[in-house]
């Protein structure tokens, strides 16, 4: 991956829009260039800003570890110290951070990092960052949530936002993290780095299918074990036993046929008598029947001949009584008509008359009703009557006791407001009096705090701090040169007693040599002793260093405090200024409270007047003043009475005048009806007594008319008479027929019985004659089979036989079942050998032996690149992989190719061997990835003069490898000897400004 341009807006202290372009000039064709600027100018900001754009994260703000401590925002709202968003400027609404960047798919790609405050306000509540991500190519903005963005990236650029800051840009304080990273780190790296996440597939891959290869070999053998499977002598047996056994079935099967010949046949005589039996006995009852039938038809059909004789005589003793029940029959029918005329003459007559009585009695209530309700409205109308001017009035009284009403409430209203200014007034002068107590307070605590900062000043002016400094880096290295003199001088001693120990021919324990010249040279004297001249010196620079160091710390602590004073000053201006202004905003608010006050007392007082104007108005409509007691306790009711009787009395008024129209015309209905009644009760007797007399009639025909045919209808009784006729004519003729047909079935019957009583004899002679030729077959084989019987021998046999071919067939399938697993299980073991081979070598369950390997060879060529960086910038170390691990050990070669852990380095050497790691890093590359820009950010700081030339000659030695690096130093000679420069520079108030050089 390759950056393209860093751009954002009011991050830290870059205010406003800023950018680099690295695909302009100067940047464009520079492979190294530098980031300067005073310290704290925003440097470290730019690859702030990258981070933020790429991971929504910096590594500044990753190194917060603390992250339960809050710190508050300028909208009161507590956030984590680790939270990125601290990173928006202080007094800007809204920031971002923008990168424009090759992906590893070749096409160029914008991320986009950006907050901003509620509202837009500068004093808004921090809203949640936005990412967004565009593919420049394609001119189109990709789609997701953030967690799916941050994904996208990171599969875009192939790096986590660790990996990216142990490759791409090494931070502050993180520069050697790669050097000393565990090796699950260094792993994950290099995996993404290599992509040897291929090897951990291919590792878990021959993990699974050795452990499938060996499973599947294991259950064949398995198998072959289960299967049981005879001798031969075993299988030669029972193949003879079976022969034998056959043979000898043979001849009971046909034992068997012949016995069941003989069997069928005795049985078949059997059945045949059982048969015939069963026949002579079906056809004596049937003749039984049909002799006991022909007897009842012939009964029958005598006794039906009488019943038709005595039948023809009852009709004709009945047909003069059917003559007279006819004439009476048609006299009934006229008296029934006249009885139900008469009836409902009688019905109507009944339902005029009760109409009209209770028509009458109707009129006669209502009549009385009426005069009641005139009577008590015209006493209710007297006894209300000095009222009447209060109902006529009514529309012009509800006037002037509606404006009383609005007059009383505008009063108490304008009484409850005047209440509530005067508790205003009174917290007012208390707030007033409590602020202005605060206020001198905080005048007399500014007064001390200035006193003390003016103090604190002078102090910290009285210490020259670049001396300070620079005399304590002097004594630092006069201290560290005594102290490798000293070494050395000790040492020499031991060189001493080595060189004596040499022998020509013998190999040197240091250099390997077999020739010593030292060896035959004269003693080389000793070197003065200075033991005891350095010892002193030393300790006293030891402890003038320490002193040196704690004024320098005095100095910081003094220079924090003055900080703390300052900002408590600050804070206490405007705390001071904040009083000043609540106490006049006060003052304000009393003087509207007071014109309040005077409002609301003129209001009261002008309500007061309409209040007795309107009342007057109301005694003169009264007449009297007895009704402003009722009113003055509750308007609203008194109003609604007034309403109510006014409604009450125009009603009832209407109600009597109408009442009295209704009095004549109830009068006048009242005398028609009473002259109406006597015909219409002259009318009822009439009909009455007519009703009486056709009714009498027709019981007296009536009582005739039962007497005759037991009251049944002489239609129905020749009706029923014919119809009998017919039905016992009917019923001889099929008498007739059952007796002829009864007396041939038993004639057929009686023939039939004689010819079964001759077949049965003859079959129960043959039957006697199979049973003789079975009898002599039992016999004949009970002698040949000793004994034994056929339904107890042939079971025993056929079973035998059974069971000797089930076990001839299964061990047939056996053995072919055995041949084939054997095959099977002979290319199962090749393939389980060679899985178990491969597991051993590359194969785990995670993945992890195979990529180890992998890795462990990529780590190779890393440290083979890194190693070249490394001799360029110091020939005394050399980098090597501790072996079977990933972690990393060094080899110093100026101690006679001693091997020490990287832990045991220095802060300049550290930086030294990172740097070279980093170099290698941006070296290796691979088709899945390529890093073409690496970030340094300070480090240069602690390396000696002839070490940060080496240092500054290996990186500009990368522009022929096609590599752009960026370095930020406060290094006055890096930067000068950089020709391109990103300068960050200050422009007062904490603003700082971009300028490419």
């Amino acid at each position: 991956m390759k950056i393209l341009a860093i751009r954002g807006r009011n991050l830290a202290s870059l205010e406003g829009d800023f950018e680099i372009d690295f695909t302009a000039e100067p940047l464009l064709s520079a492979g190294i260039f530098a980031i300067s600027g005073p310290t704290g100018a925003g440097k470290s900001t730019l690859l702030d800003a990258m981070c933020l754009a790429l991971f929504a994260r910096t590594p500044r703000t990753d190194q917060a570890k603390e992250n339960n401590v809050k710190l508050q925002d300028v909208s009161n709202e507590q956030l984590s110290q680790s939270d990125p968003r601290f990173l928006l400027r202080r007094g800007t609404a809204s920031g971002y951070a923008e990168v424009d960047f090759v992906a590893l798919n070749g096409h160029r790609y914008r991320a986009r990092w950006s907050v901003s405050r509620a509202r837009d306000k500068e004093n808004g509540r921090l809203q949640n960052p936005r990412l967004a991500l565009y593919n420049l190519d394609k001119a189109e903005e990709e789609q997701g949530t953030r967690s799916e963005l941050q994904a996208r990236i990171i599969d875009l650029i192939g790096l986590t936002f660790e990996q990216f800051t142990r490759s791409v840009l090494l931070a502050q304080n993180d520069f050697s993290t790669f050097l000393k990273a565990e090796q699950g780190e260094k792993a994950s790296l290099l995996e993404k780095l290599t992509g040897t996440e291929l090897y951990s597939a291919i590792s878990r891959q021959i993990f699974e299918k050795n452990a499938r290869a060996k499973e599947a070999f294991d259950a064949i053998q398995l198998r072959i074990q289960s299967v049981e499977l005879l001798t031969d002598e075993e299988e030669s047996n029972l193949r003879l036993r079976l022969a034998a056994t056959e043979k000898e079935l043979q001849r009971q099967e046909k034992a068997k046929a012949e016995q069941q010949t003989l069997q069928e046949a005795v049985r078949a005589a059997e059945q045949s008598i059982a048969a015939r039996q069963v026949q002579q006995k079906e056809a004596a009852d049937r003749l039984a029947r049909a002799t006991e039938l022909l007897a009842i038809a012939r009964r029958e059909y005598e006794k039906g001949v009488e019943e038709q004789q005595a039948s023809e005589a009852r009709f004709k003793s009945l047909q003069q009584e059917i003559l007279q029940a006819r004439k009476l029959d048609i006299q009934l029918d006229t008296a029934l008509r006249d009885r139900s005329d008469s009836e409902q003459r009688l019905k109507d007559t009944t339902a005029r008359k009760k109409e009209a009585e209770d028509k009458y009695q109707a009129a006669v209530l209502r009549r009385k009703q009426g005069a009641e309700e005139i009577a008590r409205l015209t006493a209710w109308r007297e006894r209300f009557k000095d009222k009447e001017s209060i109902a006529e009035q009514l529309s012009a009284l509800l006037l002037h006791l509606d404006a009383a009403a609005a007059a009383r409430l505008g009063m108490e209203t304008g009484n409850r407001s005047i209440a509530a200014i005067q508790k205003d007034a009174v917290g007012l002068g208390k707030q007033l009096t409590g602020l202005q107590q605060t206020a001198v307070s905080k005048q007399q605590a500014l007064q001390q705090t200035e006193e003390e900062y003016r103090k604190q000043e002078e102090r910290l002016k009285a210490i020259d701090v670049p001396a300070l400094d620079k005399q304590i880096e002097q004594l630092r290295r006069e201290r560290e040169q005594l102290l490798i003199e000293q070494a050395r001088l000790e040492a020499s001693g031991d060189i001493k007693e080595l060189r004596a120990k040499l022998q020509e021919g013998q190999p040197c324990p240091v250099c390997g040599s077999t020739h010593h010249p030292f060896v035959a040279s004269p003693d080389t004297p000793p070197a003065p002793s200075r033991e005891g001249k350095e010892i002193v010196p030393v300790a006293a620079m030891t402890l003038q260093l320490q002193a040196l160091s704690q004024k320098k710390e005095a100095y910081t602590v003094g220079t924090r405090e003055l900080a703390r004073l300052q900002q408590q000053l600050l804070r206490l201006h405007k705390e001071l200024a904040d009083s000043e202004a609540a106490c006049k905003e006060i003052v304000s608010k009393q003087q509207l409270v007071a014109s309040r006050h005077e409002q609301e007392q003129a209001t009261v007082k002008e309500q007061a007047a309409k209040l007795v104007q309107s009342l007057s108005a109301a005694d003169v409509l009264f007449g009297n003043s007895d009704w402003k007691k009722a009113w003055q306790q509750n308007p609203d009711t008194f109003r609604k009475t007034l309403t109510d009787f006014a409604r009450q009395w125009h009603e009832n008024t209407d109600k009597l005048r109408l009442l009295e129209r209704q009095e004549s015309a109830q009068k006048a209905e009242c005398e028609s009806l009473a002259s109406f009644l006597p015909s219409l009760g002259k009318q009822y007797e009439e009909a009455l007594l007519l009703n009486e007399k056709n009714r009498s009639v027709f019981t007296t025909l009536q009582a005739e008319r039962a007497k005759l045919l037991n009251s049944r209808p002489a239609d129905a009784v020749e009706q029923e008479y014919s119809r009998r006729m017919e039905e016992l004519k009917e019923r001889l003729k099929k008498l007739l027929a059952t007796q002829i047909e009864q007396s041939g079935i038993a004639e057929q019957t009686r023939g039939i019985a004689d010819q079964i009583t001759k077949d049965l004899a003859e079959a129960s002679a043959d039957l006697a004659r199979r049973r003789e030729a079975l009898d002599k077959w039992t016999a004949d084989y009970l002698a040949s089979s000793d004994g034994w019987q056929l339904q107890d021998t042939l079971p025993r046999i056929t079973q035998e036989k059974t069971e000797l071919a089930f076990r001839l067939r299964t061990q047939t399938d056996n053995k072919a079942k055995v041949s084939g697993l054997q095959e099977e299980l002979n290319v199962r073991r090749i393939e389980s050998e060679r899985w178990a081979k491969l597991n051993e070598l590359a194969g785990s369950a995670d993945g992890a032996k195979f990529r180890r390997i992998a890795q462990g060879y990529t780590l190779d060529v890393l440290l083979s690149y890194a190693n070249v960086q490394l001799r360029e910038l110091t020939r005394r170390y050399r980098l090597e992989r501790v072996p079977e691990t990933l972690a990393l050990q060094v080899i110093d070669r100026d101690m006679c190719d001693e091997v020490r852990t990287v832990h045991s380095l220095s802060g300049g050497e550290s930086f030294l061997v990172s740097l070279a790691l980093a170099l290698g890093l941006s070296s290796l590359s691979s088709n899945r990835m390529k890093v073409e820009s690496l970030f340094i950010d300070e480090g240069f700081g602690s390396l000696d003069a002839d070490t940060l030339r080496v240092a500054m000659d290996a990186l500009e030695s990368l522009r022929t490898q096609g590599r752009k690096i960026g370095v930020i130093s406060h290094v006055q000679e890096m930067t000068e000897r950089i020709p391109v420069r990103i300068c960050v520079n200050r422009a007062g108030n904490g603003r700082s400004y971009l300028e490419v050089l």
